[in-house]
């Protein structure tokens, strides 16, 4: 596949883009002064395609792997190094191809100077390899755990690593579907995912190898993410008060609004959004439809046609688009219609070359998604996302809750039966900043949305999810069947900043 030659930016041009890190984000707005004063780097860089991690050895137990974390310095802006937290060196980290049967064995290696937990994001895991955010692993060289801690961290609860490394075990044991691994450390999980520490994690099985989906070449996994930089190039972290770090850069795969050269031919696209606080509405340029063939939990058994995508925080779905009736040297933009100025677009397509012969097609049955039915749950719960007040001078004036409770790891606040089936609701409480997304996620199973609102799911949410949007008012009724593993997991808001600040309950499955 050919690609247009790419322009280069000054050093100078690319410093002066880190005027986008004092662009400011309250719920969900973006103050664009800075942004539109800011140089044009948008198109100028191709998307980065994360590698592939080869296991270190395939034998009985399954595929190894080895990850560092380490310090590393990364090409955000081209011409200009920035530090970033990473995975073996690269933003995002390397992408891990599984198989289902064939268990992972990841070893990790902490190199930084922080506290760092592993969760895999979507991942039917026992609980030992979940990435609770207690189980931390200690960096190399520390001398006082209090200053790695995030705020309010009890350390009496820390269960730490012996050493630097930690193994996770994902027996893989569930149906193909594109999952992402980030961190989950207390009070840390926003900071150091925003420094670097994600990437994606992709799980085949023989059912979706069967169809003649677009593959190899022509399927892109893409994490959507913004980021602040300072003007001398480097990540700036800021929380604004434990609201969200949203705001600044809009990424595609590490790279500020890239470009993808594309043939005239079907793509299938893995869409993570990744950011900290930020949720999306995806469209191409000019409303044309794609094809939407999965959510975070595989196939949907049918395509479903859209021309518009929304995606909160840690939400993936995975769409085809068909280029063959454009033309060469056609452009078709990626928008997001929730972001302003330059956060209004994401990347952009550039069409190139004769029309090619395409064996790829979507079929009208996908897959077989097994229906549970509300009459065979043994329980309801409800579980309210709210804040409540402190009682102290401080931005902003409230902290997060589910239930009306900051989280506290030791106390169970639902205890499912290992194979009950229950429906859990979720209800946004009304608060003083009434834009802000608050994503359940749950870990260890996938779950089915049965309403939103008292009405049918959305279309793009219909297949098997780990995480919905909540926004505004609303309340989504989910229903889930706990056959996973025993042992103890997480609900919690997919805002790292929210999640951060105690908006996490513990769930035991018994």
């Amino acid at each position: 596949m050919t690609r247009p030659s790419e322009p280069m930016l000054s050093r100078r041009e690319a410093l002066a883009m880190g005027a986008l890190g004092v662009a400011a984000t309250v719920g969900g707005c973006v103050s664009t002064t800075e942004l539109t004063a800011a140089p044009d780097i948008r198109f100028r860089r191709d998307l980065p395609i994360s590698p592939v991690l080869a296991p270190k050895k395939v034998d009985a137990s399954g595929a190894h792997y080895e990850i560092e974390q380490r310090e590393a310095k990364v090409s955000i802006l081209p011409g200009v190094e920035t530090t970033a937290w990473t995975y073996n060196g690269t933003f995002p980290g390397p992408t891990i191809r599984a198989k289902r049967g064939t268990p992972t064995i990841l070893r990790c290696t902490n190199n930084l100077d922080t506290l760092t937990v592993v969760h895999l994001h979507g991942g039917r895991v026992p609980s030992e390899s979940d990435g609770f955010p207690m189980d931390v692993i200690l960096p190399k060289n520390f001398d006082n755990l209090a200053a790695l801690c995030g705020p309010g961290t009890d350390l009496s609860k820390i269960q730490a690593t012996i050493g630097n490394t930690r193994t996770y075990i994902y027996p893989n044991d569930q149906r193909a579907a594109t999952l992402w691994y980030h961190d989950h450390c207390m009070g840390g999980a926003g900071r150091n995912t925003y420094m670097g520490l994600l990437g994606f994690y992709i799980l085949e099985d023989e059912e979706e190898a069967g169809l003649s989906l677009p593959r190899g070449a022509q399927d892109i996994p893409i994490m959507i993410a913004t980021r602040r930089l300072t003007r001398t190039g480097e990540l700036e972290y800021q929380h604004h008060g434990h609201l969200g770090a949203g705001g600044g850069m809009m990424l595609a795969n590490g790279a500020p609004w890239p470009r993808l050269a594309v043939e005239r031919r079907k793509y299938r696209f893995r869409l993570l959004n990744a950011d900290n606080s930020e949720p999306l509405e995806l469209a191409l340029e000019g409303d044309r439809p794609f094809v939407q063939i999965a959510t975070d939990g595989g196939l949907l058994d049918a395509p479903v046609t859209l021309t518009r995508l929304p995606l909160a925080m840690a939400e993936r779905v995975e769409i085809v688009v068909d280029f063959a009736t454009c033309r060469a040297g056609e452009t078709i933009i990626v928008r997001n219609l929730r972001g302003e100025g330059p956060l209004s677009e994401v990347m952009r397509f550039d069409v190139v070359g004769d029309s090619v012969r395409d064996e790829a097609t979507v079929p009208a049955r996908l897959s077989r998604i097994e229906r549970l039915r509300p009459e065979d749950a043994v329980r309801v719960r409800e579980f309210v996302f709210g804040a409540k007040p402190y009682f102290a001078l401080r931005f902003p004036p409230i902290y997060w809750t589910i239930n009306g409770n900051r989280f506290d790891p030791e106390r169970v606040d639902a205890a499912p039966k290992y194979g009950d089936i229950e429906i859990w609701r979720f209800i946004r409480q009304k608060t003083i900043f009434p834009t802000m997304c608050h994503p359940p996620h749950v870990h260890l199973v996938n779950f089915q949305v049965l309403e939103r609102d008292g009405k049918p799911p959305l279309p793009h949410e219909r297949g098997w999810k780990d995480t919905a949007a909540l926004e505004f008012d609303q309340s989504v009724t989910v229903i889930m069947r706990f056959d996973g593993y025993r042992g103890r997991y997480l609900l919690h808001c997919h805002n790292l900043e929210h999640e951060d600040h105690d908006m996490m309950a513990r769930f035991d499955v018994v």
